[in-house]
């Protein structure tokens, strides 16, 4: 009898050993609904630029709070990096990727990939060149946000020598700068184009750049930056010289170090976009899209210029 009681006491130890394995398994593989976890996979051009931070954040909070698991990766400005983080979450059979482009058309062959797979994407925050190959569209209106700055321009001056900050492999990049330079072309304002100068949206890359022209021309009214990173670069290259307070200096991203300088007096704009909108606005389509529901192709996040008339109305330590 003691025999017996003692194999079933070992019996009974097994089982609810196993139990509790089966069960620690099951809740490190379910998410919230007692559904499999579901794993994300988001490459991003940069998380060198707090922006994208934000952005991410906001996705991560939703996912991780639905039991779910989003893996970021940086592509350091590398379009080749970004494919090989693409290729890997096609190996890996994520439920999604989220692609933030470094090249808008190099990007093409991965999601080509992607799409065989039967893996949806959403592009975030730029465009790609074939839209056909994502399931969503989340991004700022970046021609508006160039045109913004561009009207804000024609009334501080007649005319002006103007430098532009550019990555023309990034779509958001080209249509803030193409944005500014048809409003102006439209309104017959006189410009004279210094030069378009590639700054891959950098602070460190774009300040040693304008510093090279400052020692080959000071004469330059306006510099037109592609984001607020390339901008701060340019009014340190400007300080250095002394000239900051004689060169008008345009932005976009609405950054809180931005805002900082216009409150100050030592930027003149930057047309804010919203990384908080683009995150949450990004993850309410994943889980549409994930769930079998219809999305809008695409979501346009507003922009709006913040100058010194309107910074006050805006926090500057952190993000609208």
């Amino acid at each position: 009898m003691k025999k017996i009681i003692l194999y079933v006491g070992y019996v009974s130890v097994a089982v609810v050993f196993a139990i509790s394995i089966v069960l620690l398994f099951y809740s490190r593989n379910k998410n919230e609904s007692g559904k499999a976890k579901r794993t994300i996979g988001a490459s991003y051009m940069t998380m060198n630029n707090p922006y994208f931070e934000v952005i991410n954040e906001e996705i991560k909070a939703v996912v991780e709070n639905k039991g779910d698991v989003l893996e970021t990766r940086d592509s350091a400005m590398n379009a080749e990096v970004q494919a090989e983080q693409v290729e890997g979450f096609i190996n890996e059979k994520v439920d999604c990727i989220l692609i933030n482009a470094v090249d808008w058309k190099a990007i093409g062959s991965s999601l080509k990939k992607a799409k065989k797979a039967g893996i949806p994407v959403i592009a975030v925050d730029t465009l790609v060149y074939d839209q056909s190959l994502v399931d969503g569209i989340v991004v700022s209106d970046n021609y508006e946000a160039g045109a913004q700055c561009a009207k804000d321009l024609m009334k501080r001056k007649k005319k002006g020598k103007i430098l532009f900050l550019v990555q023309s492999e990034n779509k958001s990049a080209i249509d803030r700068i193409k944005g500014f330079k048809e409003t102006l072309e439209k309104a017959g304002w006189n410009y004279e184009n210094i030069g378009d100068i590639e700054c891959k949206g950098q602070l460190e890359v774009s300040q040693p750049l304008v510093e090279n022209v400052l020692t080959k021309t000071k004469d330059i009214d306006v510099v037109v930056a592609l984001n607020d990173p390339s901008a701060m670069g340019t009014m340190a290259a400007l300080d250095a010289e002394h000239m900051l307070s004689d060169v008008l200096v345009y932005g976009a991203d609405g950054s809180p170090e931005a805002k900082t300088m216009i409150y100050k007096n030592r930027m003149t704009a930057t047309a804010a976009q919203s990384p908080r909108i683009t995150g949450k606005k990004t993850v309410e389509m994943l889980y549409k899209i994930l769930a079998g529901k219809p999305v809008e192709s695409q979501y346009i996040v507003p922009v709006r210029l913040i100058t010194r008339d309107n910074v006050e109305d805006y926090s500057l330590s952190g993000w609208q």
